[in-house]
């Protein structure tokens, strides 16, 4: 069966909790999730796979309809979050405009959250809840095989329709042992598409380690799920693989890759004791790191740790389900920075009761922190977090908007910042403040200047500059 997995064009995002001008010059990274999709699908069901990242190729929707028409598959998988649900539908138009006959498959994060809604939409013909792989390579099987419609409804989290209606299978599929799962596909892409600004080697690959996190964060939407964990020894083999193409930076996009700190260090000391020799950045929560774990990662090569901080405020670390105190935040960051590795701060404003000065406060701790970087968020409820849950409980938000909006994705819709005490602008001025306060110090501006790598950085790094120092001298 000939399948091309679709990455949509990004010309329709929901504006999240961090503008756009400010996420521009990032980078863009290869999506792992449906790499692995794909290559389970490659080893257990043959399928004879393309994978189109339209962001990554440049492809615009005119470009992907082309594309489609010249070799129709005989299935179309499209990946999907909630901020780019319309370019989703866009893509769907593409796909039965240009290959008429090829059936449509959605999945994503956005179909975890809404399958029902996402397989009522028009032109889709199958969806995917749930970790994808076993699924759908299953589903892959049974439309080779003619599948009776119960043989279907028996696929983890296979959704489908039949004269007009959906039948959906609720329980959805977790991959136990993630040492069965192939390398992601990586061959469908080129590599050297991708890239990321604040890195540190010449080859840039994200890897991921890990899936779940058990901590109860209120805004996270993965709050207290099950950690597992790939062996040291597939972790190593796939980095040793990725050294001999040439890459050298990675970041492990695991959630929080240091909650098992005994399989991490047997990582790090393997790595550090046999190489190959390579630089990675990782996320981590401030009361998952010690001295001895910090010290292993240094010696395998991490450059940096992104911390989840949020705020300086105590009451407000409570109201998020923090679990630590800015006291465990501030050690963290001392041990971090002494192993001699860097640190980005992730920072939270506008959470409900929070005062200007309070946002503020957060501002000068992430500068006590000695923090590399930071990133001030809007607080913002996400669909079904349990932070959208109790904001609607507290009537702070008024209706399931995000509901609404799956049921019916509209090109005017927005994202609402909802907060009793400052609307949009206020926020939205606010953040501007605190990114100018964070990076407009002169310590930070020399800093970046000694760290350009090449042309294409200062002006990656020049253009979210200026963007950050622009906006508040014109406002």
């Amino acid at each position: 069966m000939k399948v091309c997995f679709v990455l949509p064009p990004e010309t329709h995002s929901i504006e999240s909790s961090i503008p756009k001008r400010l996420e521009g010059g990032k980078g863009i990274y290869p999506k792992l999730g449906i790499l692995s999709v794909a290559a389970y699908a490659e080893k257990t069901a043959g399928i004879d796979a393309k994978l189109l990242d339209c962001p990554a190729l440049g492809l615009d929707y005119p470009a992907l309809g082309r594309t489609l028409a010249s070799d129709p598959p005989d299935l179309v998988a499209i990946s999907t979050l909630t901020f780019n649900l319309i370019d989703t539908f866009k893509v769907i138009r593409t796909v039965k405009e240009n290959s008429p006959t090829s059936l449509i498959c959605v999945g994503g994060q956005h179909v975890n959250l809404y399958p029902e809604e996402t397989l009522r939409l028009e032109g889709v013909d199958f969806v995917v809840a749930g970790e994808g792989e076993r699924s759908f390579a299953q589903l892959v099987q049974a439309l080779e095989a003619k599948a009776s419609d119960d043989q279907l409804a028996a696929i983890p989290g296979l959704g489908f329709k039949r004269n007009g209606a959906v039948r959906l299978n609720a329980t959805l599929d977790k991959v136990p042992d993630l040492d069965a799962l192939p390398f992601p596909a990586r061959h469908l892409i080129d590599m050297g598409q991708y890239s990321h600004l604040i890195g540190k080697g010449k080859r840039f690959a994200t890897l991921q380690s890990s899936r779940g996190c058990p901590a109860a964060c209120l805004f996270c939407d993965i709050r207290l799920t099950k950690f597992r964990q790939r062996s040291p020894e597939s972790v190593v083999a796939e980095i040793r693989m990725l050294a001999e193409q040439g890459f050298d930076d990675f970041f492990f996009v695991d959630d929080t890759i240091t909650i098992n700190r005994k399989r991490l260090r047997t990582i790090c000391q393997t790595l550090a004791k046999e190489g190959p020799k390579i630089h990675f950045k990782i996320s981590a929560r401030v009361d998952t790191v010690d001295p001895e774990l910090l010290a292993d990662l240094k010696a395998a090569g991490c450059y940096r740790i992104h911390f989840g901080v949020e705020s300086a405020t105590p009451r407000l670390l409570e109201y998020m389900e923090k679990g630590v105190m800015p006291e465990r935040i501030e050690k963290a960051f001392q041990d971090t920075r002494a192993a001699g590795i860097g640190t980005y701060a992730y920072m939270m404003i506008g959470i409900p009761s929070e005062t200007e000065e309070e946002m503020y406060r957060s501002t000068d701790f992430a500068v006590s922190l000695k923090a590399e970087y930071a990133q001030f968020s809007v607080c913002t409820p996400y669909p079904k977090t349990a932070l959208y849950q109790r904001m609607m409980q507290d009537g702070i938000v008024p209706e399931d908007y995000w509901l609404d909006f799956a049921k019916n994705p509209r090109e005017d819709f927005r994202m609402r910042f909802y907060n009793p005490d400052f609307d949009e602008e206020d926020l939205r001025k606010i953040q501007d403040e605190c990114h100018r306060r964070f990076y407009g110090r002169a310590e930070i501006v020399a800093r970046e200047a000694l760290k350009l790598r090449s042309w294409a950085d200062l002006k990656a790094k020049a253009k979210i500059g200026a963007n950050i120092l622009l906006k508040r001298i014109n406002r």
